[in-house]
């Protein structure tokens, strides 16, 4: 067995995983590498988010771009660059990209058969949330940073018509439908490399612990606390579109119901 593994984020956005990788970072025996997410996967295979290519690598050899703009169009760079992170010392590394929830079941099979060739065994991780919820958040931060590149329409600021515009967009159904990711992970890396964390109870002491363990990183519960990348604006409750929200996504509440039972006592 590898004694080096890589970490694959596969969703979802507004979830918790600028907390996971904040988690993941301090741990002796990980490096992330540059960044928390690289966007590469999701750049090269969903349409909707091709605006992640780097079009052009202007800037200084080595920086962040440039790193992003090689591995986006040379075949091994991505693989190369996380197996050179490891040393005696470390034996971790991550991309926790959320929206890699939209990859098939093809990619991340030709990410795990990469990863062993070079001898790096992948697990995944998958970040869940009340999808209502969810969406809210991910309206209120979109319009808190002024993004319109993910169907809020340009120009918009008011809350509730920001939700009404987004909620049956193809950006938001790729981060809410979470049995594709899960459904794929599963299928490609097994049941037992697959972490499924639900947002409402990730931060208690038995999930962390049950997160460090299958991360092989100590525990540190008392990170539970801090708070990362925090919605600022307001998060409006909007009873009878929130309804409409949840009737359009009540397929992914099935299938979290059926698949993930905690969620039906946390999702109520």
């Amino acid at each position: 067995m590898s004694k080096n593994t890589f970490f694959l984020g596969l969703g979802n956005q507004k979830c918790g995983t600028s907390w996971l990788y904040k988690y993941l970072d301090g741990a002796d025996n990980f490096n992330g590498g540059e960044a928390k997410e690289y966007h590469i996967w999701d750049a090269l295979d969903v349409p909707s988010l091709r605006n992640h290519r780097v079009t052009n690598s202007f800037g200084a050899l080595g920086s962040r771009r440039q790193l992003r703009a090689t591995m986006q169009t040379e075949e091994n760079a991505y693989f190369d660059y996380f197996t050179s992170l490891y040393t005696d010392q470390i034996h971790f590394s991550a991309d926790i990209t959320p929206s890699y929830s939209a990859l098939g079941a093809a990619r991340l099979g030709y990410i795990k058969k990469k990863f062993a060739d070079r001898n790096v065994a992948v697990k995944a991780i998958i970040l869940i949330r009340n999808p209502v919820e969810r969406i809210k958040s991910a309206v209120r931060f979109n319009l808190d940073r002024e993004n319109y590149n993910e169907g809020i329409f340009p120009g918009t600021t008011e809350f509730g018509l920001a939700l009404e515009q987004y909620y049956s967009t193809v950006h938001c159904k790729l981060r809410t439908e979470y049995q594709g990711a899960i459904t794929a992970a599963y299928e490609v890396f097994g049941a037992e490399n697959v972490y499924i964390g639900v947002y409402e109870n990730m931060f208690e002491p038995a999930e962390i612990e049950r997160l460090s363990a299958f991360c092989g990183v100590a525990v540190r519960a008392h990170l539970s606390e801090v708070v990362v990348n925090k919605t600022r604006g307001k998060v409006q409750n909007l009873p009878e579109l929130e309804q409409k929200v949840r009737q359009a996504y009540q397929h992914v509440y099935d299938y979290c119901y059926a698949h993930i039972p905690v969620t039906q006592s946390l999702w109520s």
